[in-house]
C-alpha cells in the first residue's frame, strides 16, 4: 500500500530540519565574501567606475582638459544547483529514522560542498599568484599577499578594501604551523621568537591570525597532484569575491507512484564571481598529505 501524505507528516519535517541545519552551519566561504541578493532580472550587474585626474591650474586660464566618467560592468549570472534522493515506501514504512536523517544530511552537505567549492574556485581568478606548485606555503607569502592587496594599482581598482581574509587548505596550514612550532623556546628559556603566535600554534596546532588577517582552512579546496590553490582576498561587503543568492534551497518531496517512493529534490539558485580580480591574491602551494 502506498504511503499517504498524512503518514509522511513526521518523516518529511525531519528531512527538512536536518538539511536546514546543515546549510546553516556548514557554510565557510559564503559568510566571508560579498553577499548580494538577486533583484529583478535574470542577472546581477555590479559596475565599478574609473578614475579622474586633477591637474594644477593657472589663475585666469580656462581649463582645457575634460574628465569623463567611465564604468566597467561586472555581471553575475545565477544558475541552479541541486540533487535528489529517493526514499522508497519500504524505508518510510519501516520508520527507519537513521536513514531518514541521513537523507537530510546528505542533501544539505552535498549542496553546501558545491556552493563552497564554487566560491573557493574564484581564488584561481586572482590577478596575482604567490608561491608555486609543490612549494611550501610560508608566512612570507601571506605577508606579500597582504602587501599586494594594499598596493593594488589605481588602474586595477586601487587598494583593496579591508578586512582581508586568508583561506587555505588544511595541508597548507600544516606548513605554516611547522614553521612556527620550532620557534617555541626550549625548557629553561623565557621568550619565544614569535611570542603568543607560536605558543597558540603549539596549544591548538592551528593558525588563528597572521598579519592582522584571520587564517581559515577549507577542506573543499581541490588538490591537483600535490598542490592546492588558496588565497587572500578583500572579504565582506564590497569585497573581491561575490556571492549572489537567487533562491535558497528547500527540500521538496514528490511522489513517484511507479517507483513506489518519494523523490526528495533539493535545488537552489545562486551565482558567484570576482568583483575585481586584483582584490584577490592566489596562494598556489604544496598540499601534500602528512605522512
Amino acid at each position: 500500500m502506498a504511503t499517504t501524505i498524512d503518514e509522511l507528516g513526521d518523516t518529511i519535517p525531519t528531512i527538512i530540519e536536518e538539511a536546514q541545519f546543515t546549510q546553516q552551519y556548514k557554510a565557510i566561504m559564503r559568510h566571508l565574501v560579498w553577499n548580494i541578493p538577486k533583484g529583478k532580472g535574470s542577472n546581477v550587474n555590479i559596475p565599478y567606475f574609473g578614475v579622474a585626474t586633477s591637474r594644477q591650474q593657472t589663475e585666469g586660464v580656462d581649463m582645457v582638459n575634460d574628465e569623463k566618467m567611465t564604468d566597467t560592468n561586472v555581471q553575475i549570472v545565477p544558475y541552479e544547483a541541486g540533487l535528489k534522493i529517493i526514499l522508497t515506501d519500504n524505508v518510510i514504512e519501516d520508520d527507519n529514522e537513521a536513514l531518514i536523517r541521513a537523507a537530510g544530511v546528505l542533501l544539505g552537505d552535498a549542496y553546501e560542498k558545491k556552493r563552497d567549492t564554487d566560491l573557493t574556485e574564484r581564488m584561481d581568478n586572482a590577478s596575482s599568484s604567490l608561491a608555486s606548485s609543490g612549494s611550501p606555503l610560508t608566512m612570507g607569502h601571506l605577508a606579500a599577499a597582504r602587501a599586494t592587496l594594499l598596493g593594488t594599482a589605481i588602474s586595477s581598482g586601487g587598494p583593496a578594501p579591508t578586512p582581508y581574509v586568508c583561506v587555505i587548505h588544511p595541508f597548507h596550514e600544516l606548513d605554516l604551523v611547522d614553521v612556527l612550532t620550532p620557534l617555541v623556546p626550549a625548557a629553561g628559556t623565557t621568550q619565544s621568537i614569535w611570542g603568543a603566535a607560536a605558543e597558540d600554534a603549539i596549544r591548538n596546532y592551528s593558525i588563528g591570525r597572521l598579519f592582522g588577517m584571520p587564517v581559515l582552512t577549507d577542506g573543499n579546496i581541490a588538490i591537483t597532484a600535490v598542490s592546492a590553490k588558496g588565497g587572500v582576498f578583500a572579504g565582506g561587503q564590497k569585497g573581491g569575491i561575490v556571492y549572489v543568492s537567487a533562491r535558497e534551497p528547500v527540500p521538496k518531496p514528490t511522489r513517484d507512484e511507479s517507483l513506489r517512493g518519494w523523490e526528495l529534490v533539493y535545488v537552489g539558485r545562486y551565482g558567484v564571481g570576482n568583483y575585481l580580480n586584483a582584490w584577490t591574491v592566489e596562494l598556489w602551494a604544496d598540499a601534500t598529505a602528512p605522512d
